[in-house]
């Protein structure tokens, strides 16, 4: 490994998407005014090896946040000016869902159409049937009220999203160090000034941390204690929920529909009763949801169901598969088939088919599940995730410039700390997903 400079302009810490994104912005807007060599980011491991790389890749717009419209328009711009690089996939993202959610998606498909994103709003238990049987013959539409087609939507590879940004950062005059774990942040005059690290100290102008769900131990770098003001109460600054996704092939069986079409992207909610594929047991009564895409090499389906909260005093260390406490269970395997063949008759009748490989790993979101982008202490710029990152590459972009030209995003403003603050908080999920 190259050895760390003792100076940089700017350190950044965190090498998943957040982190590289924001070093390729930075490096570039610096090499574009004549400056390069000033950005360092440190990884504590390998590049994506938090969340960024467990990510099903899923890019949407599907939010009822209205902030997080033009976030993901220009992030999808990001994704669309190289998507063989980025391993992005624009087949397209379907949202299905019943009455108590229509209204949501009227007012997300309105948004859209503001800000010139493409996209079809079906809305009407006719109407969806027919749209939904000319895109599978073979599907239930039954209990669903309102479909939404996201034209630019679609899925992007984890792992080559990773790749690419890193690769753009260096090219752009970025050092990018893995295996390198920042210990402490050094201040001078209540101003950050360098950071600790197990390879040495780094003297800088500003450090820019993209933590991912090791925000608490970042928080408590600063001198912070992890926890914001929500709903009129402290409240630990992240909560962790168990990502439950995983790889699925049922041998001769796939998402294929109308010809020359590409299956796209689906969200799936549903209120009526989750019957189990396995043994015609009830696994739920109250709302549910699944979501789906064709694997990588266009066989399988990559998909997952709904998050469990974790309870206290697990284990973040080591990350991901590693760890047997961040791995689904077979309970994962029966909810995401049988909602699979809830919705497509093709899937039912074959419980005990299916070859599955789980997937692992934990997400940290914030107390309202929407991103913090925001000067934690002076001098030092935090990028707090909300367990939905992966997408949103804009949010690298847009921080650069907060950090070089000193002027707030307009993009950025809805994110701030201050919000819990000031019960600014991001409008609450109806979907059975706290992220949606």
């Amino acid at each position: 490994m190259a050895e760390v400079p003792a100076e940089s302009r700017f350190v950044i810490v965190g090498g998943g998407v957040h982190g590289l994104s924001t070093a390729w912005h930075l490096a570039q807007a610096l090499r574009e005014s004549g400056e390069e060599g000033s950005v360092v980011l440190l990884e504590r491991d390998r590049l994506g090896s938090g969340a960024s790389g467990i990510s099903g890749g899923i890019v949407r717009n599907y939010y009822r946040s209205e902030a997080m419209t033009g976030v993901i328009a220009e992030s999808v711009g990001i994704f669309e000016s190289d998507p063989e690089g980025f391993g992005f996939h624009q087949v397209g993202y379907l949202a299905v869902v019943p009455e108590r959610q229509r209204e949501d998606l009227e007012a997300i498909a309105a948004r859209q159409a503001q800000v010139g994103y493409d996209s079809e709003l079906v809305v009407g238990d006719e109407a969806c049937r027919e749209y939904l049987e000319w895109l599978w013959p073979d599907v239930n539409s039954g209990g669903v009220a309102a479909a939404l087609m996201e034209k630019r939507s679609g899925w992007a590879d984890a792992a080559g999203t990773v790749r690419n940004l890193a690769r753009k950062a260096r090219e752009a005059g970025a050092e990018l160090f893995e295996g390198v774990d920042v210990t402490g942040i050094s201040y001078d005059g209540g101003r950050a000034c360098g950071v600790q690290t197990t390879a040495g100290e780094i003297a800088c102008e500003a450090v820019i941390g993209a933590p991912g769900v090791w925000t608490p131990e970042w928080w408590q770098m600063q001198g912070l204690e992890p926890v914001v003001r929500h709903g009129g109460e402290e409240v630990p600054i992240s909560e962790y929920w168990l990502a439950r996704e995983g790889d699925f092939v049922l041998p001769g069986v796939g998402l294929s529909g109308s010809a020359g079409r590409s299956a796209p992207v689906v969200h799936y909610d549903m209120d009526e009763p989750l019957v189990s594929q396995r043994d015609g047991s009830v696994i739920t009564d109250e709302p549910w949801g699944v979501y789906f895409r064709l694997g990588r090499t266009g066989e399988g389906i990559v998909g997952g169901a709904l998050p469990l909260e974790m309870d206290d005093g697990f284990s973040i260390d080591p990350y991901g598969q590693e760890n047997p406490e961040q791995m689904s269970g077979d309970d994962l395997s029966d909810f995401f088939v049988s909602g699979l063949a809830h919705f497509l008759k093709r899937f039912r009748g074959h419980a005990g088919e299916w070859e599955e490989r789980p997937a692992g790993g934990v997400l940290a979101l914030s107390p309202d599940r929407y991103p913090i982008t925001d000067w934690s202490t002076p001098g030092v710029y935090s990028i707090v995730d909300a367990g939905h990152g992966f997408k949103m590459l804009a949010i690298g972009r847009e921080v650069a410039g907060e950090v070089l030209g000193g002027q707030p995003s307009e993009l950025l403003e809805p994110f701030r700390l201050s919000r819990f603050d000031t019960a600014a908080t991001h409008i609450e999920s109806r979907s059975p997903y706290p992220w949606t």
